[in-house]
């Protein structure tokens, strides 16, 4: 009777391992399908885009460009642009929009358009097919973010 009753005892301890080890398996299974799931977070389902952006870009005539862009929450847009070493300085006005990370500013008095990515805390400046501008000076076409 002993016996039977150890015998009944070691398999009711087997049993309860083995099902805790078929909980860990589901449990673990659970896990790689919420790992596998896609970050959703792009620049159009974030605010933090918004503000004020400053940079001196480059330019053909001139040192440079000091550039100052604001990003209104109307999806209206402020941008200053002043020609260093020169005197010339101007004002646009617009209105922009965000698709994935793409930053579209098109100009109220023309409708013609500029283009940014947005990237943590700052905008590149992309060219008319939307690319970034490459060579020795592509890191000079960025607009830090203010804080």
């Amino acid at each position: 009777m002993k016996k039977n009753v150890l015998i009944l005892a070691a398999a009711l301890a087997l049993a309860a391992c083995g099902g805790n080890a078929q909980r860990k398996a589901a449990t673990a299974d659970s896990q790689e399908t919420v790992a596998a799931a896609p970050d959703m977070h792009t620049a159009e389902t974030s605010l933090d885009y918004l503000g004020t952006y400053e940079g001196t870009l480059p330019a053909a005539d001139c040192p440079g460009i000091q550039t100052t862009l604001t990003l209104n929450p109307d999806s209206t847009y402020e941008l200053h642009l002043k020609y260093i070493d020169r005197d010339a300085e101007f004002d646009e006005t617009g209105v922009f929009t965000v698709k994935e990370n793409l930053l579209t500013l098109a100009q109220l008095d023309d409708g013609s358009e500029e283009y940014y990515k947005i990237e943590e805390n700052r905008l590149r400046m992309l060219d008319a097919e939307k690319q970034p501008v490459t060579g020795a000076l592509a890191e000079n076409y960025v607009l830090q973010k203010n804080k």
